[in-house]
């Protein structure tokens, strides 16, 4: 059986909030196909097949909007879609109902059941910034695997030249931690990895680090990008 090209199922079933059709955004064919050129790849985690999605084009509660939220529920196995039709079914429902004047707020299709959900946005007519996981089992990881991401970080040149460039780094900001998983469609790697974090600053309110993108098939660190995040 081929695997499912998640290109054209967008192409041929993209869902549509009332609003988002309201407004007449990603009507016509020509829009999904662009769109759907413009995906990322998405893999399955760790061996699994997808036998279902579903696209949603979500609004940003605004009218007109100024953005479009992308969602994509992912499902292992096909019966889970007739759950997915039927959370989506009962959401639209409620939407319809709760829509009497354009200038009501609304439901979204955010939180919908599914084996990985995706989120992306972008300006209404522009491209989509970068799909994120969304599932909460992301941070979900077995301490053996954790201890091995972090043992591939800590033997890793990437990680010996970030740690002495923070010899004065307060011992208070912790030893590196596994953090998530992370596919392909955030890092632009091949597959899934482990995101290993370490912490370089924090000043109470901001703090900044280094994040180690680890493949453990391979057994080695194969992206590091720095980022920031506030308290709060």
């Amino acid at each position: 059986m081929a695997p499912l090209d998640l290109r054209e199922e967008l192409k041929r079933d993209l869902r549509r909030h009332p609003r988002v059709e309201l407004q007449g955004l990603y009507e016509s064919t020509a829009d999904r196909e662009k769109l759907a050129e413009s995906l990322p790849v998405f893999l399955p985690f760790m061996g699994k097949t997808y036998q279902a999605v579903l696209w949603v084009a979500d609004w940003d509660h605004r009218l007109p909007s100024q953005n479009i939220i992308m969602r994509l529920y992912a499902y292992y196995a096909g019966q889970s879609k007739q759950a997915a039709e039927d959370s989506f079914g009962e959401r639209k429902a409620q939407i319809t109902a709760e829509s009497i004047f354009p200038e009501f707020d609304v439901a979204d299709f955010a939180g919908l059941p599914a084996d990985e959900v995706y989120e992306a946005d972008g300006p209404v007519g522009g491209a989509l910034k970068a799909f994120h996981l969304v599932s909460e089992w992301r941070r979900e990881i077995d301490p053996t695997l954790a201890r091995r991401a972090e043992q591939i970080v800590r033997a890793s040149h990437h990680f010996q030249e970030i740690a002495s460039q923070t010899r004065a780094r307060p011992p208070g900001l912790g030893d590196l931690e596994t953090a998530e998983w992370s596919p392909p469609s955030e890092s632009g790697y091949t597959g899934w990895g482990l995101d290993v974090w370490y912490l370089r600053a924090f000043n109470g309110m901001v703090g900044e680090g280094t994040a180690f993108l680890v493949d453990l098939d391979q057994g080695e660190v194969v992206r590091q990008r720095d980022f920031q995040f506030r308290a709060g």
